[in-house]
């Protein structure tokens, strides 16, 4: 009566061997961090087992998967934004974006908490565009909106996140300037 569906082992053992690297580099490139990558990785294939019966099949299992990890890895972001926002409460008072980005890993530490202060719908966003320079028209079709939505999403991502580093006195990475529409000229 309440049983839960019976998950077809072999296809999830499959979907693991087919995208769990691909899983694992998108939780990393994410998460800046292996061993958080690795507990991604754990965790999307438990949502997986858990709703493979959901699955509609309109998408290929890799889209699938990569929004499954997108997700996942942003709320972490955000989690953990908030458990030291709340550490910093009780006595620290460190910016949650660091003062300097040189180099590559400060660069993706401002990006990671940047990421942890914005909107998941505007992160999300965010991370397909920059960082797996999707275009506008991809984003649109993988979250099932218009490409004009993504383009005024990514507008305001680009509008806050220059506010959110000039208020914490980073300049902004050389890729952060508002995107164009597809169809623009100029």
């Amino acid at each position: 009566m309440g049983r839960p569906p019976s998950v077809d082992r072999a296809e999830i053992e499959g979907l693991y061997r087919s995208y769990g690297a691909l899983v694992r580099r998108r939780a990393r490139s994410i998460l800046n961090d292996d061993r958080e990558a690795e507990d991604a990785l754990q965790e999307v294939f438990v949502r997986v087992i858990k709703s493979v019966a959901d699955f509609r099949r309109q998408s290929q299992p890799s889209t699938w998967l990569y929004r499954i990890t997108t997700n996942l890895c942003l709320n972490r972001v955000r989690d953990a934004r908030r458990r030291r926002a709340r550490l910093a409460s009780v006595g620290d008072s460190a910016k949650a974006i660091p003062p300097t980005a040189t180099g590559p890993a400060e660069t993706a530490a401002t990006v990671h908490n940047l990421l942890a202060q914005l909107p998941q719908d505007l992160a999300e966003i965010a991370v397909y565009y920059f960082v797996d320079e999707m275009d506008q028209a991809e984003i649109a079709r993988l979250l099932g909106v218009s490409r004009r939505t993504i383009g005024y999403r990514l507008e305001r991502f680009v509008a806050q996140a220059r506010q959110l580093l000039a208020e914490a006195g980073v300049a902004p990475p050389g890729g952060l300037g508002v995107p164009k529409t597809e169809g623009e000229s100029g």
